[in-house]
């Protein structure tokens, strides 16, 4: 609307002096050199007139001569375009199909279409070199990919995998970590940067990557509970014997939290050994043995006693007093009857715990008790055969290859970060109890 009164009001001006100049005539002279030229000033508007109209006609074929041009040009572009991606396509649908043939003609055709996108011919030269095997050229391509800010990831990333292949985990985390800062939503990087810090063993960092991925909502506080708690307790384990009272802080930071998991009990009691702290030790032991008794926790108990000499059979009914009828605490009675050669507990206390068919464990503890308390051996034979075929006891497996392992560790001795679980395995044959 603003245009169209603008448009009149010139119009209507230029009419008012048309018509005023034409009423109102008058000569207009030009002297060049000795001559003068007269003319009429209604002459004069004329060719003004006519110069204006001229220069107007002209202006507007130029400018739809151009329209059109740029139009045309834009059509083409979207046509190869169009052609280029579909190159693309097949290219990607060739390197899927190992055609590396085909995919290098498609790519060739990809290039001379689209010549200024920069991203998809390195995305695309990538893909064609590793199916080529030609990684020197891939490396140098990805170098070449960090350079330019649409193709840093793909370069960033290309780089770290190249790096987690050739078992370089230093360098795999330095490209990871920038990887991380332009996007740390990638699929999985997460999980990647996990595995390479438990290679090298840089718990700091899995402190720091964790919070990151914690504040970015990539995780929930549970896994960041767990992976925190880890780093922790392994710098813990790192420090127990230049820091102990720091080491003791930092286990105690991994218990509250990730609760009272066995392993890390464990590691608390090495350090209170260390720091003499005998009769803390009771405490601690009972306190955890109340809260939750298990049989990782049990087994814990009873060899960090064993070996450290505090298999006191009074000590044992302390800790068990509170829940004396839960079966983990009947075993670890049995269990310290039997060290401590008291065979009339031991009996009374296995008694309830033997069924129609008893674990291999209780097998194994009544084929103790025959042999100590009547030197039975036909009956400790007897024993012993039927642990054979029973049930197995719950032991550390990889949750990814299925490996036993008799300890926790947060790295699995398959290579694998936190990837232990305490469970019953299924059938993994009569070896089983001679893993390490």
């Amino acid at each position: 609307m603003v245009k169209f009164l603008i448009l009149f009001i010139q119009f209507f001006v230029l009419i008012f002096l048309v018509a005023y100049f034409s009423t109102n005539s008058f000569l207009v002279t030009f002297e060049i050199k000795d001559l003068l030229y007269t003319f009429s000033s209604n002459l004069v508007l004329f060719f003004a007139i006519l110069i204006i109209l001229f220069i107007f006609i002209l202006l507007f074929f130029y400018f739809k001569s151009r329209y059109n041009l740029q139009k045309y040009f834009l059509i083409k572009d979207k046509k190869n375009l169009q052609k280029g991606y579909g190159y693309f396509a097949e290219a990607m649908i060739s390197l899927a199909n190992k055609d590396k043939r085909n995919a290098v003609i498609a790519s060739k055709k990809m290039k001379k279409t689209i010549k200024d996108d920069q991203g998809l011919s390195m995305l695309l030269d990538s893909e064609i070199l590793k199916i080529e095997n030609k990684y020197h050229d891939l490396s140098l391509l990805h170098e070449e990919m960090i350079k330019y800010p649409n193709t840093q990831t793909l370069g960033y990333k290309g780089l770290m995998e190249e790096n987690i292949n050739r078992e370089d985990y230093h360098h795999a985390f330095i490209y990871g970590e920038k990887l991380f800062q332009l996007n740390p939503f990638i699929d999985k990087l997460y999980l990647t940067l996990v595995t390479i810090i438990a290679k090298t063993r840089n718990w700091n960092q899995l402190i720091h990557l964790s919070k990151q991925a914690y504040n970015k909502k990539l995780i929930d506080i549970k896994t960041f509970n767990k992976n925190t708690a880890i780093a922790y307790y392994e710098i813990s384990k790192i420090k127990i014997q230049s820091e102990p009272k720091e080491s003791l802080n930092l286990i105690l930071k991994s218990i509250k939290l990730n609760g009272p998991f066995p392993p890390f009990i464990k590691l608390y009691l090495e350090i209170l050994m260390i720091q003499n702290e005998i009769s803390k030790i009771k405490k601690v032991i009972k306190k955890y043995w109340n809260d939750q008794p298990s049989s990782s926790l049990r087994i814990i108990i009873s060899e960090f006693l064993k070996q450290n000499d505090l298999a006191n059979l009074d000590d044992i009914k302390f800790i068990v007093k509170s829940n004396n009828n839960d079966d983990e605490s009947k075993k670890m009675l049995v269990d310290f009857a039997i060290h401590n050669s008291d065979w009339s507990l031991a009996r009374e206390q296995i008694k309830g715990l033997i069924n129609f068919n008893p674990s291999r464990e209780i097998c194994e503890l009544m084929a103790l008790l025959e042999m100590g308390e009547s030197n039975d051996i036909q009956k400790r034979d007897s024993w012993m055969l039927r642990a054979q075929n029973a049930s197995f006891d719950e032991i550390w497996i990889c949750q990814i290859t299925n490996t036993p392992q008799k300890n926790w560790n947060s790295i699995s001795k398959s290579g694998h970060f936190n990837s232990l679980e305490w469970k019953r395995p299924k059938m993994l044959g009569r070896n089983l109890l001679k893993y390490e």
